[in-house]
């Protein structure tokens, strides 16, 4: 895998079992960058200690070490790259849902998804609930009306 690759990989497995609780193994690549910016992490490289790792070092590390296996692989949502650190598989019904509320600041409502993607109930509410279910969302429920909210976007939105 190499060592820069190996130790970015470990610092962002950190990063995400950190997180896990707060946003159910799914989070965007630019909030893990800037987690261990803030960190002010540092690998070696070329003899050197050096903070010089982009968003594409850290896609790559994420992917080489999905090809040993145990749920880490990054995922295009909308526009951002997400890096999923659960073994859920994700259909694209969950992947649309996702986009729908990255572009409206990380929350929806069933009614929201239903219009804007023309399914039924039980298709749109089935999908809610298994992002849920996985602590990928949140449900808001305030005077009979809920709302999903989903941190891994909504902070990606920060």
């Amino acid at each position: 895998m190499g060592d820069f690759y190996y130790e970015l990989a470990v610092k962002v497995v950190e990063v995400c079992y950190a997180n896990r609780s707060r946003n159910g193994g799914i989070m965007s690549v630019a909030e893990v960058e800037s987690i261990l910016s803030s960190r002010k992490t540092k690998f070696q490289l070329g003899g050197q200690k050096t903070k010089a790792y982009s968003h594409e070092d850290i896609t790559t590390a994420i992917n080489k070490l999905g090809t040993l296996g145990g749920g880490f692989r990054t995922v295009k949502v909308g526009n951002s790259t997400m890096i999923m650190s659960v073994p859920t598989e994700l259909d694209n019904d969950h992947m649309e849902i996702m986009s729908l509320a990255q572009i409206y600041s990380g929350s929806i409502s069933l009614e929201l998804v239903r219009e804007n993607k023309g399914w039924n109930a039980d298709r749109s509410k089935r999908a809610l609930e298994l992002l849920l279910a996985q602590g990928m969302a949140w449900l808001d429920t305030y005077e009979g009306h809920e709302l999903y909210w989903f941190p891994s976007v909504w902070k990606d939105q920060v």
